[in-house]
């Protein structure tokens, strides 16, 4: 059944119980989350081990970044150990792997303690 009206111009369906209004907005008093919190990466359960991250990043280079969460930064390091190893013999996917190493551990670190990690966030560098 065409449920258009002659003339072909189409009015959407009402949706059950109203009309199109916009969400109301939040209380007064309340605080709205922050720009970009898409974003971040919330506290996984079970929680993830510092450790575990610690030695995927350092013996698996910058797997313990997808293992938690934060891939965009592992393709990065992934990369950069790849173009620092050709003129290096090696050596500089090492330096990369320590580098993560210790990032991932301070960055599952923040994590089981329930804080949120961004996606490009290093070290000790969290809001």
């Amino acid at each position: 059944m065409d449920t258009n009206p002659p003339g072909g111009s189409f009015t959407p369906p009402t949706p059950p119980g109203g009309s199109h209004t916009p969400p109301p907005p939040p209380p007064p008093g309340s605080q709205a989350p922050p720009p970009g919190s898409q974003e971040l990466i919330y506290p996984p359960t079970p929680q993830k081990e510092p450790v575990i991250a610690l030695l995927l990043n350092l013996f698996l280079i910058c797997v313990g970044y997808f293992w938690y969460g934060q891939w965009q930064k592992g393709v990065a390091a992934l990369v950069a150990a790849l173009i620092l190893a050709i003129p290096t013999c090696g050596m500089g996917a090492w330096l990369v792997a320590v580098v993560t190493a210790i990032d991932g551990y301070l960055q599952a670190q923040q994590l089981q303690q329930n804080h949120p990690l961004g996606h490009w966030t290093f070290f000790n560098d969290h809001k």
